[in-house]
């Protein structure tokens, strides 16, 4: 076996543990019946109330609707236990005793784990476009879906590697689950609060852009925002009382993005690297 066919190895077993586990699959299945829900509310009991241009666009509705909470917290759940779990079952000394390198299996399991996450992405950006046409009829700008994809498995980057170096720092699945959504609920309440400053701020004649420019750093910023903001730059006349897309900095959100994935990803190999693995954890 080479290099390429161990760490195939190893996704693909990253892949089967995750799925075997329920809670991901009512997680999934929840976020799907709440796409699901909204397109037949509209057309049920309010379809007049969307012009033919809206109803035309509904697909980003649809496939935007999930991917700053379900998306997030499906890639929390699967990065949480994927290096913590070998640990707490024992089972990492019995993987890293097999002819395979330690970068190997982490690269595999980091892969395995964050390919799940995208092909979950994939279903529910399909589900969103389906709903589109079935509840509303033919759908525009469907060209740049792929683009809106992209730009949703790319923000979901940043909560997966993260989640994965707690995993594998903290070595208990549920404290780094744990860890990982404290960490975004209260990126979510800090961002609130300095938004909120701002504008005491601008109310008080003194605008502060300080308040602005450090909630661009939380985590929550830039995972949140930036498929909105792709949207936003290839659709900007989009119509639509339904879908809020803010023109916003896409570079300066990606390099973020980008920033938060080395950090968390070369923690996780160093801390794999020059530490013991235990065979077992309690």
């Amino acid at each position: 076996m080479n290099t390429f066919q161990r760490i195939f190895v190893i996704l693909s077993y990253e892949w089967s543990r995750a799925l075997a586990k329920k809670k991901i699959l009512a997680l999934v299945t929840l976020g799907i019946a709440i796409q699901v829900l909204p397109f037949v509310l509209f057309t049920q009991i309010a379809p007049g109330l969307l012009t033919e241009e809206a109803k035309a666009t509904m697909w980003i509705f649809g496939a935007l609707g999930g991917q700053s909470l379900f998306i997030q917290l499906v890639g929390i759940i699967i990065a949480g236990s994927a290096m913590a779990e070998e640990y707490e079952h024992g089972t990492a000394d019995l993987l890293l005793s097999k002819p395979i390198g330690r970068v190997e299996y982490i690269i595999g399991k980091f892969l395995g784990g964050f390919s799940l996450l995208v092909a979950i992405e994939a279903l529910m950006v399909t589900t969103g476009v389906l709903m589109g046409y079935a509840t509303f009829g033919p759908q525009t700008h469907l060209q740049y879906a792929p683009l809106v994809f992209a730009a949703i498995a790319y923000s979901s980057l940043l909560f997966f590697s993260l989640t994965f170096m707690l995993s594998e720092v903290i070595r208990k699945g549920s404290l780094a689950m744990l860890t990982a959504i404290g960490v975004f609920i209260a990126s979510q309440i800090l961002y609130t609060v300095l938004l909120l400053l701002h504008l005491f701020s601008v109310a008080a004649g003194e605008p502060n852009q300080f308040y602005i420019d450090l909630s661009k750093l939380l985590p929550t910023w830039s995972a949140s925002n930036l498929p909105t903001f792709v949207a936003a730059e290839l659709m900007p006349l989009l119509n639509n009382p339904l879908i809020s897309l803010a023109v916003g900095e896409i570079a300066l959100s990606a390099i973020i993005i980008a920033i938060y994935f080395v950090v968390s990803v070369a923690i996780a190999v160093t801390r794999l690297m020059k530490s013991d693995v235990a065979k077992r954890t309690d």
